[in-house]
């Protein structure tokens, strides 16, 4: 991935979460995507953990559905 945007992770110490153009791209600069980024014993940011954008949403309405974390009330 070339991460474009970045943000630490709440709640952690050095976690980040990383948007940009996904590793799978075919040059274009068109396939986006998120990363959750943990670094190693040497702080390289490790492999893994990367998924479309467009999938997003479907991962957290599938969390939700499963009770991996629930829905936030908007607190009307």
């Amino acid at each position: 991935m070339k991460w474009i945007h970045r943000e630490p992770v709440k709640g952690t110490k050095n976690d980040e979460l990383r948007l940009g153009i996904a590793s799978w791209d075919d040059g274009i600069g068109k396939s986006k995507s998120i990363k959750y980024t943990w670094f190693d014993k040497i702080g390289r940011a490790a492999r893994g953990g990367e998924m479309p954008v467009e999938a997003l949403h479907q991962a957290l309405e599938f969390a939700i559905r499963e009770g991996y974390i629930k829905r936030k009330s908007r607190g009307r």
